[in-house]
C-alpha cells in the first residue's frame, strides 16, 4: 500500500515557523511549577511523519534555537534568575519545545529523571545534534543530550532529548 504524500508542506512550515515567531514575540511572565514551556505549535501528523523532508524538520529546529535566543535577550534583569532552553525529541520532534525556567532549583529540579519506570542517561556525544542536523547553535548555548527510556505498562520506549 503507498503512503498518501503530504499535501501543503510550504504552506504547514510557514504557518509552524510562523506560530513559533508569534508565541515568542515577548519574554514570559506567567510561570507554572517554575517554568513556562511553548510546545511546538504543529501538528504531530506533519512533523513526526518520515514523508516530511528533513530540511523542515532542520527548518524547525533552527527556528527553536533562533527564537531561543531572542529570548534569551528580552529576559528581564531583575534578581530572578532564568533559563532559556530548546528541547529537542529524537526521532518524533513532535514534543520539542521552549522551556524558560525561573529559579535554578527548578532548573535542576527539570534533570532529575531517574525512577524504575522513567530515566535519562546522558549521551557522551554532545555535539551530535548540531552537527548531524548543520544547526546553527550560539556559543553560549550548551548542548546536552540524554537517552530517555520509559518502561511503564504502557510498554517500553526509548529516544533522545536534547537541550
Amino acid at each position: 500500500m503507498r503512503e498518501k504524500k503530504i499535501r501543503g508542506i510550504k504552506r504547514k512550515t510557514e504557518n509552524m515557523v510562523g506560530r513559533i515567531e508569534e508565541n515568542t514575540l515577548a519574554f514570559p511572565t506567567e510561570y507554572y511549577n517554575g517554568n513556562w514551556h511553548m510546545h511546538l505549535p504543529v501538528g504531530q501528523g506533519f512533523i513526526s511523519s518520515g514523508k516530511t523532508p528533513r530540511k523542515v524538520k532542520r527548518l524547525c529546529m533552527q527556528t527553536l534555537v533562533d527564537r531561543a535566543e531572542y529570548l534569551k535577550g528580552l529576559q528581564p534583569h531583575n534578581e530572578e534568575r532564568y533559563r532559556v532552553a530548546v528541547l529537542f525529541t529524537l526521532p518524533s520532534l513532535w514534543n520539542s519545545q521552549i522551556i524558560i525556567f525561573k529559579g535554578e532549583d527548578d532548573f535542576k529540579d527539570f534533570f532529575n529523571r531517574d525512577s524504575d519506570y522513567y530515566k535519562w542517561i546522558p549521551l557522551t556525544d554532545n555535539g551530535n545534534i548540531q552537527t548531524d542536523w548543520k544547526l546553527t547553535i550560539p556559543d553560549d548555548l550548551d548542548i546536552s543530550g540524554f537517552k530517555e527510556v520509559i518502561d511503564d505498562e504502557d510498554g517500553y520506549y526509548e529516544s533522545e532529548i536534547w537541550l
